[in-house]
């Protein structure tokens, strides 16, 4: 049933972007933390999203919504194996820390079609920072864990430019947007101060500051 209505869905999608009236992004994200943010995360958030947009009747205003998922953090660090009932034990895991993002757009284009087709961009949603921590040895010993640390809302505007490719429905997609982000509770690890044999928890890294950032994006549309 439910993949029945997957290809419902994108039947429905498919036909709208043939007939120019939606359009599908598949997006590279890079994140400048700004502030407080900044001396925060030891690298640059980077990730993939994918957004859909569908244009208001005949005019120059698409609406829709994008999501994504970014990562600021992977390495690997020792964990005591205390909560597990295993004190003084140590294993390796393989963390992630990362976010979630998930957007409301509206987007008004100069041209309603054109081969070089600039745009001004507004969004409104969130953020939501995880973790994840994955055991490289002694899998019996550790569950896998994901813990969600905190939620920042966010509103961003910004503009970008659409560049199709010739007379076919397909096209780059560059923009670059300022988003406030409000104050939330995240983790990051900054790998230079790890000491070697130090054991980490998961409540160890923890911050709490606005989210404010760039975000530059590049993709490939379908549609429009």
């Amino acid at each position: 049933m439910k993949t029945n209505i997957l290809l419902l869905l994108l039947c429905c999608f498919a036909i709208s972007a043939a007939q120019g009236q939606a359009s599908f992004g598949m997006n590279f994200n890079i994140a400048k933390p700004m502030q407080e943010y900044a001396e925060n995360l030891s690298t640059a958030p980077k990730g993939f999203s994918t957004d859909v947009v569908f244009r208001v009747k005949e005019t120059n205003l698409s609406v829709g919504g994008e999501i994504g998922v970014s990562m600021f953090y992977n390495d690997q660090h020792l964990r005591e194996l205390a909560d597990e009932g295993y004190p003084g034990a140590f294993i390796e895991v393989d963390e992630e820390d990362c976010f979630l993002n998930y957007n409301a757009v509206v987007r008004y284009h100069v041209f309603k079609r054109a081969i070089v087709n600039p745009y001004i961009e507004g969004r409104l949603g969130g953020t939501s920072f995880f973790s994840t921590q994955i055991a490289t040895e002694y899998t019996d010993l550790f569950e896998d864990k994901t813990k969600f640390h905190g939620t920042a809302f966010n509103a961003g505007i910004g503009g970008g430019v659409h560049i199709r490719f010739g007379n076919v429905p397909v096209g780059l997609d560059l923009a670059a947007l300022a988003n406030s982000g409000s104050f939330t509770n995240y983790r990051s690890i900054n790998p230079e101060k790890i000491d070697t044999g130090v054991s980490l928890r998961m409540a160890d890294g923890q911050y709490e500051s606005k989210t404010n950032h760039l975000n530059f994006r590049i993709g490939v549309r379908f549609g429009l």
